[in-house]
């Protein structure tokens, strides 16, 4: 092989490695969002075992409460409907029709920062 040709394979080697470590930190990040999303009901039922100086308190702070649980909901929403999530799971679904075999299930011991979000290269 030339040696402008092998440059050439490097290069695109290195875009390709860039793009897939993308898109395992947005499927971290989406990942991270639908775990916070399981303390959601049981932030909301702790508020009801707490004692309130009174009714319009309590609903208040419940209303908030809802409003907020609302919000992250959408945002998960948005994030997962989002269409470079859409081309994400696509090119999972690609990948995994291509290969089928040897696909190795994720565990969270194989990685054990993997609920730390890391920086986004400049």
């Amino acid at each position: 092989m030339a040696p402008v040709q092998q440059k050439q394979d490097d290069a695109v080697d290195d875009r390709e490695e860039e793009r897939l470590e993308e898109s395992l930190e947005q499927l971290r990040e989406l990942h991270l969002k639908l775990r916070a999303l399981r303390t959601t009901i049981p932030r909301m039922a702790g508020l009801i075992s707490t004692a309130r100086s009174s009714p319009d308190a309590f609903v208040s702070t419940f209303k908030q409460s809802v409003a907020s649980a609302r919000k992250e909901v959408s945002e998960f929403e948005t994030a997962v409907t989002s269409a470079e999530s859409k081309k994400l799971f696509d090119d999972a679904d690609a990948s995994r029709e291509a290969k089928p075999k040897g696909i190795r299930p994720w565990r969270a011991t194989d990685d054990p920062n993997w609920t730390t979000l890391r920086k986004k290269k400049p």
